[in-house]
């Protein structure tokens, strides 16, 4: 009797921690966006530095898309792979997140610096606002 009074007082505590989590999950996604396409943006710098070569991260409401081309649409010959050589690279928001950026086409010159006047403030809205941010002479990306 006391196993089962025990084990109905950890399955409570569970459910009571699990089940708003899971309800709530837009948070999660919307962070966990935020954080990849930090990455992405990362990964774009250190693809242009490495490769000595203009790279462009091209952002929509719903996807960022890494190329060679600051033109849009990105041409199939200029697209830019991945960390695992996919090509297209491209970062998909899940549902309920979206990307608000005050440029459509971010370019990382040869030497990692953007192409940007000020630092640029790129906006994942979803539960709540996560900001990637990206320094204006370095480059460095950070939240």
């Amino acid at each position: 009797m006391v196993e089962l009074i025990l084990v109905m007082v950890i399955a409570g505590i569970l459910a009571a921690v699990a089940v708003p989590r899971m309800v709530g999950r837009n948070s999660f996604d919307t962070r966990g966006f935020a954080d990849q396409l930090a990455a992405t943006v990362r990964f774009a710098q250190k693809l242009a530095v490495s490769q000595r070569r203009d790279v462009s991260v091209h952002l929509t409401a719903n996807d960022a898309t890494l190329c060679y081309s600051a033109l849009v649409p990105c041409a199939a010959a200029s697209q830019a792979p991945g960390p695992g050589g996919e090509k297209p690279y491209t970062v998909s928001a899940p549902g309920g997140v979206a990307i608000a950026s005050p440029v459509a086409v971010l370019t990382f010159d040869a030497g990692g610096r953007p192409d940007t006047a000020a630092q640029l403030d790129i906006q994942v809205n979803g539960s709540g606002t996560h900001h990637v941010l990206v320094e204006r002479e370095t480059g460095y990306v950070h939240d």
